[in-house]
C-alpha cells in the first residue's frame, strides 16, 4: 500500500515548440516613387547577417541598398526594390512540463496533484529586430522584445468524483 501511494500514479508530460525565424520585409528609409512603398535592395555578395547578429544589431546595414529614384522618365520595376521578405527573425523554442501525481481516495474518487512548469528553461525568445532603418548604423536592427514570459509554475489540486 505504501509503495503504491509513494511510487504509482505519477505522469510526466512535455510540450516543445521549436520555430524557425519569422520573415520580415526591410522597407526603404525614403521613398523611391510616388505611388508605391519599395523594399530594400539586398547588395550582391553582401551577407545580411554578418556582424555581431545579436539583440543590439540582427543584420548587418552595409547589406542593404536603396533603389534607384523614380523621375517621369525613367520609372522603372527597379525603383520599387528587391523582394519583401528578405531577413529572418530569431529562431523560438520553448519548453513546457507537467508532472502530475494521483492519489485514489475509494474506487470512484481520486485526487490528482499537479504542478505545471511554462518555459522551463526561462530562456528569453526574442521577437523581431525593430528600427530597420539600414542608414543609421548606430542601432540598425535592435531586438527589444520578448517572444516569451518569464518562466511560470502553477500548482493545483483536481478532485475526480
Amino acid at each position: 500500500m505504501l509503495n503504491s501511494l509513494v511510487l504509482g500514479g505519477w505522469s510526466l508530460n512535455f510540450m516543445l515548440t521549436e520555430q524557425g525565424g519569422q520573415p520580415f520585409t526591410i522597407g526603404c528609409p525614403v521613398s523611391t516613387n510616388a505611388f508605391f512603398g519599395c523594399n530594400a535592395n539586398v547588395v550582391p555578395g553582401q551577407n545580411i547577417y554578418a556582424g555581431p547578429h545579436n539583440q543590439n544589431q540582427w543584420l548587418n546595414p552595409s547589406a542593404f541598398a536603396t533603389p534607384p529614384m523614380a523621375t517621369a522618365a525613367s520609372a522603372t520595376v527597379a525603383s520599387l526594390g528587391g523582394e519583401a521578405m528578405q531577413a529572418r527573425g530569431p529562431a523560438f523554442r520553448n519548453l513546457d512540463a507537467s508532472l502530475f501525481k494521483e492519489f485514489k481516495m475509494n474506487e470512484e474518487t481520486k485526487l490528482q496533484f499537479r504542478v505545471e512548469a511554462f518555459n522551463v528553461s526561462n530562456t528569453p525568445q526574442f521577437s523581431d529586430p525593430g528600427n530597420l532603418d539600414y542608414t543609421n548604423a548606430s542601432n540598425f536592427s535592435q531586438i527589444t522584445g520578448l517572444r516569451n514570459q518569464p518562466r511560470r509554475l502553477q500548482f493545483a489540486l483536481k478532485l475526480y468524483y
